[in-house]
């Protein structure tokens, strides 16, 4: 919560300090553009009967309400601050059998039932108007109970003169610092069951974008993952065939990732559009996975566009995968993770965006007194999920979208 605190006080005297200033008029002055600030919102809730915790068997059942800010700054004509910032609070069943070795439903709810993971990350990016190109610039960091993560990250753009095509290369390092906690049968204070408590992450991504024409617009987007270190869950449980006593998740410490997504948008005409992406997934723990995703916006009216979307996805199974009992002691590598099960997901919904020519709503700048800051649009998504194992979830999210009055700035 320290973490949250801190970043509202930043957010606060940044804004503060951008909006109020300059306030004389002046024929040398330029007004920027306005500060941009988005509130998001969302509960989701899950269930099903393959949790990892307790050897792929047990509930899954979790909720998690995460409210989230995002924020976009132009520090003058070409250069511009991101944050965001939040933090997800959950509730898990799953995670409380950490504690509960015989998965008794009469089991009294402990620490790890409840937990809270906040996050805040600072991205930096400046134009080249001349060169039609822009450079950025990111770092971040994450907490919760048993994980700490820190990032940076940088990202290159070029566009054509006309900005009819544009080429993105992007590359983020993560590194995760977990606390070792293993099920609670297995806590003897003298036996580490895995090498280390580190995980590195690089995601290097490269993207181009094009129009067709007038009315279809394209994209295609490749993406390279590596990880190594803890690729295994401390408290994921494996039970083995030739013994009573579970072992816990033992994985490879390096895991490459290969997506290759295409993306297409299409203006039917002024009332209706279509969005397809289709992405092709493979990695060397052998899993392959293709993911089709169609959305088609709906305009109703001038302020409401109405977009429901569904999603299909299915996959292999990874390498080292297995059901509950289905290992034996001889096993280097076992999981009983239905994430890297052999499956098939679909998921569905509609979102609702409402956004009026002349806003929602306005008020007195909070700053600026002269300034007024305006509720721009609200969007409201409700999406239902499900896959081939009998997991499900229901995810609802409410995001608000505010302009605020920017300064102005000299011209030479």
């Amino acid at each position: 919560m320290q973490l949250i605190k801190k970043t509202v006080l930043i957010l606060t005297g940044v804004i503060s300090g951008v909006t109020y200033s300059q306030t004389e008029s002046d024929s040398n002055k330029i007004q920027l553009k306005d500060i941009t600030v988005s509130f998001i919102t969302s509960y989701y809730e899950q269930d099903g009967n393959h949790s990892p915790v307790t050897g792929g068997v047990g509930t899954e059942q979790l909720t998690n309400i995460a409210p989230a800010i995002i924020v976009n700054i132009p520090l003058d004509t070409i250069k511009s601050l991101a944050i965001d910032g939040g933090v997800d609070f959950y509730s898990s069943a799953s995670s409380d059998n950490i504690n509960n070795p015989y998965n008794d439903p009469n089991h009294v709810s402990g620490a790890s039932s409840k937990d809270a993971r906040s996050y805040i990350n600072v991205g930096y990016k400046k134009k080249n108007n001349q060169k039609h190109s822009s450079k950025g610039f990111s770092v971040g960091i994450s907490s919760e109970y048993d994980v700490t993560s820190g990032s940076v990250g940088f990202s290159l753009s070029k566009s054509s003169k006309d900005e009819n095509r544009t080429f993105n290369v992007k590359a983020k390092y993560y590194l995760d610092h977990w606390r070792l906690i293993y099920p609670v049968e297995l806590r003897n204070g003298t036996v580490s069951y895995l090498p280390t408590n580190l995980r590195h992450s690089l995601n290097f991504s490269t993207s181009g974008s094009f129009n067709l024409n007038k009315k279809i617009a394209a994209s295609i987007t490749a993406d390279f993952v590596t990880q190594a270190g803890l690729l295994s869950t401390p408290f994921h449980r494996v039970y083995m065939q030739d013994t009573p006593i579970a072992t816990i998740e033992k994985l490879p410490s390096l895991r490459l990732k290969l997506p290759i997504g295409v993306r297409t948008n299409i203006h039917i005409n002024d009332l209706l559009k279509l969005r397809f992406f289709y992405r092709f997934y493979t990695d060397n723990w052998g899993i392959i996975g293709n993911t089709v995703n169609i959305e088609l916006p709906i305009k109703i009216g001038n302020t409401v566009r109405l977009t429901p979307f569904y999603r299909y996805h299915t996959q292999t199974a990874a390498n080292y995968f297995g059901e509950k009992n289905s290992f034996t002691t001889t096993s280097v590598f076992h999981t009983s993770d239905y994430d890297l099960s052999a499956l098939t997901t679909q998921k569905y919904g509609l979102g609702i965006n409402y956004q009026p020519l002349f806003g929602i709503g306005r008020m007195k700048g909070a700053f600026r007194k002269d300034k007024i800051s305006m509720l721009k649009s609200m969007d409201l998504r409700y999406a239902y999920y499900f896959r081939s194992d009998g997991f499900k979830a229901n995810i609802f999210t409410l995001g608000l979208n505010f302009t605020i009055p920017n300064r102005s700035i000299n011209i030479k």
